[in-house]
């Protein structure tokens, strides 16, 4: 079977076959059989006239115009995409919604995806859906073109035909007798008579097979051929409105200026009326009445004068408004949409704005499902795709996702969203999850739970580099509470070994990537889901492969940073101590203990950026990715300076921490107390903590990164 015959039995063929052996009892939708190739004709030849009224009146009048524009922008607005169900692009739209995800993807679905991502990147159907619904909506019908390459299987684009040249080639019962010719490209000036044959015509331009032409049609009915325009029933109220308007604008011209009425003297002669015209600029030296004549005011001469004052009802228009407000209706835009919005009822505007809305669904259902049709719609064209490479259409399950509708403007969805969330110190109603989410399509957001956890990263980094706010005297707040930190002193010194230890894990991150990029996989451009595991595990291990070459060089340099802020943590601890003698300070114990503490620390680390990765991945393999762009794309979650700094600052932290710790430990003291610093700075949780008593073997360590801690030996 060869591919022609293949996308034919699909859309078709077999259909008709099956119908052939069966009892042709079908009614006809003919009215007359007698008539009906005369009726078709002038039914054709109605809708050539109609098509050229309106693509007329789409061009000359705003009113028009502006429907028509505004209709097919608003409805397309965004354009849309495919999402097959079960890949990971379905995935990631799920979470997105922040709906529940596929714990495993359906075999073959990424496959599908991206033959389908690569159709609407060609076709560019997406961008083409706004001027396909402004013609569909002006000429009735949508005729698409799919430019199909058969020895590669690929649709290479999608071309609109010209509605005024097309003929549907369907019988009397609306079917195709010949599937091969079932449109025919016709001229309509020298090849009209055409339009009287029944099916394909004698003679034509060229003709279409049917999956090479997809017809849709607007108010369709089905026992007619064509559709109709959306602005042919307004063609008559337009018309009658055009006449009303020029006679308004006559009448103005010629009733608006006061007219004065000359009368002469009994006896006056012809020769002194006309010398008295031409003195008054009346009429030229000829005796001809001077263009403009009939606006002059004032006249000087021996004549009797009478005003005739002008037209006082021509500010009475309220029969032009009432057609006006007639075409709109016809139009099928509420008024107020695309006007300035004078004398408009606010509250009939709130019934009719969601009404417009929803018909901008009904039109997009169009485009996107197209009429009863064998193939028709966009849906059609895709499946066309799916059949040229080799993939049943039946077995995939997908959905073509408009951008949504909204009455809502941005601000207007930022202010009710902030409002839920307790704006103004009013009570929160839902999560900062559930906010980002309503906000996603807004920002171009794709992970709410990652946007999170950016957010609370750039939190983190802000708070680190935050200048104390020294307050200014007589300004104090009663609130605030005075600032308290026993390690002061240290701040500057940690804070200098905080650089180098940020420097030392850099220099890691750089040599972990620079073998990762390296790396030879041992399948490039892996995407089908199948084995869509095995090639996350081979990408994860070679990570896991370079890490643990370069963990060595880290954990040295790393250790000897942390060993400063370690001596510094036991010093201090020392000099808290209310004994006279103090404990030793022996450098070389502190290194060994962080030494052999660090191993599971830097494998934690690990543990992070791995499942960073993870999200990253799942990505990467739903753009088709091979594995240099995977690799490339990877780089910024390894080669991270926020997370360097944080990094630094948390170990350095720690060491202090525990070596404070461990000299109070050593020392026999019992219990400890938390002594946080407190500014404007402080956490939540640090400060519901500061001045806790804990047990030396339960204390609670550091709160979170950033924590200032200190901890005060308690007798």
């Amino acid at each position: 079977m060869n591919i022609k015959t293949k996308l034919l039995d699909f859309f078709g063929l077999q259909q008709k076959q099956q119908s052939n052996h069966q009892d042709d009892k079908r009614s006809s939708n003919a009215e007359s059989p007698h008539t009906y190739i005369f009726d078709q004709f002038k039914v054709a030849t109605d809708r050539i006239t109609t098509i050229r009224e309106v693509q007329k009146l789409v061009k000359t009048d705003l009113r028009f115009k502006m429907t028509n524009f505004r209709i097919a922008a608003d409805a397309t607005r965004g354009g849309c995409r495919v999402i097959v169900q079960g890949s990971e692009a379905h995935r990631s739209h799920l979470r997105s919604l922040g709906k529940q995800q596929p714990k495993r993807l359906v075999p073959g679905a990424n496959v599908t995806q991206q033959v389908i991502d690569d159709f609407m990147s060609r076709t560019k159907l997406s961008v083409k859906s706004e001027e396909h619904l402004r013609v569909l909506l002006r000429d009735g019908d949508l005729f698409l073109n799919p430019i199909i390459d058969l020895s590669t299987g690929l649709i290479l684009d999608v071309k609109r035909a010209p509605a005024l040249t097309m003929k549907r080639n369907s019988d009397e019962y609306g079917d195709f007798p010949d599937l091969e010719r079932a449109f025919s490209q016709i001229d309509p000036l020298t090849q009209i008579n055409s339009l009287m044959n029944v099916g394909p015509p004698s003679t034509s331009r060229t003709d279409f097979a049917l999956y090479q032409m997809n017809h849709i049609r607007w108010l369709s009915e089905e026992t007619e051929h064509y559709g109709t325009s959306h602005y042919a029933s307004a063609r008559k109220t337009y018309k009658i409105l055009e006449k009303m308007e020029m006679a308004a604008a006559i009448r103005r011209e010629f009733r608006s200026v006061q007219k004065n009425s000359h009368h002469f003297p009994e006896g006056t002669q012809m020769k002194d009326v006309l010398e008295y015209a031409r003195e008054n600029k009346l009429i030229d030296e000829n005796g001809n009445p001077k263009q403009n004549a009939h606006l002059l005011s004032d006249f000087f001469g021996t004549a009797e004068v009478k005003a005739i004052q002008g037209d006082a009802n021509l500010s009475e228009m309220a029969d032009i408004e009432h057609f006006d407000d007639l075409l709109w209706l016809n139009l099928g835009v509420p008024k107020a949409i695309l006007t300035s919005g004078q004398n408009i009822n606010r509250d009939i505007l709130k019934v009719q704005y969601p009404q417009y809305m929803q018909s901008l669904d009904v039109m997009t259902d169009t485009l996107e499902y197209g009429d009863i049709g064998p193939f028709s719609g966009y849906r059609a064209l895709i499946d066309l795709q799916l059949l040229l490479a080799g993939i049943n259409p039946d077995s995939v399950i997908y959905d073509v996702v408009w951008t949504e509708k909204s009455t809502e403007t941005i601000a207007e969805r930022l202010e009710r969203v902030q409002v839920a969330l307790g704006k103004g110190g009013g009570t929160k109603l839902i999560t900062t999850l559930k906010a980002i989410q309503e906000i996603s399509s807004d920002f171009d957001i794709e992970d709410p739970v990652e946007m999170i956890d950016q957010i609370e990263k750039e939190k983190a980094k802000d708070s680190l580099l935050a200048p104390n706010v020294k307050q200014e005297p007589g300004n104090e707040s009663i609130e605030d509470e005075p600032v308290t930190d026993v390690a002061l002193e240290d701040r500057s010194k940690l804070k200098k070994a905080e650089v180098e230890a940020e420097e030392i894990v850099l220099r890691f991150f750089n040599a972990v990537n620079k073998r990762f990029i390296n790396y030879e996989p041992d399948n490039e451009g892996i995407t089908d889901s199948a084995i869509l595991d095995y090639a996350e595990d081979e990408i994860l291990n070679a990570l896991e492969e370079t890490w643990e070459a370069e963990q060595g060089k880290l954990q040295l340099s790393l250790v000897k940073a942390m060993t400063i802020a370690g001596v510094m943590g036991a010093e201090k601890a020392a000099s808290l101590l209310a004994t006279e003698i103090k404990p030793r300070i022996v450098r070389s114990d502190i290194r060994e203990d962080l030494l052999q503490q660090s191993t599971q620390r830097i494998k934690d680390m690990k543990e992070t950026t791995l499942k960073s990765i993870r999200k990253e991945l799942a990505t990467g393999f739903d753009n088709n990715l091979g594995w240099r762009k995977i690799a490339k794309r990877l780089e910024p979650i390894i080669l991270d300076e926020a997370r360097a700094n944080l990094i630094a600052r948390n170990e350095l932290s720690w060491a202090y921490d525990r070596m404070q710790i461990r000299t109070y430990k050593g020392a026999g003291v019992k219990k400890v107390q938390c002594d946080e610093v407190i500014d404007m700075r402080t956490c939540d949780k640090c400060r519901s903590r500061h001045g806790n008593v804990y047990d030396i073997d339960a204390y609670p360590g550091l709160a979170h990164p950033l924590c200032r801690v200190s901890w005060l030996p308690v007798d």
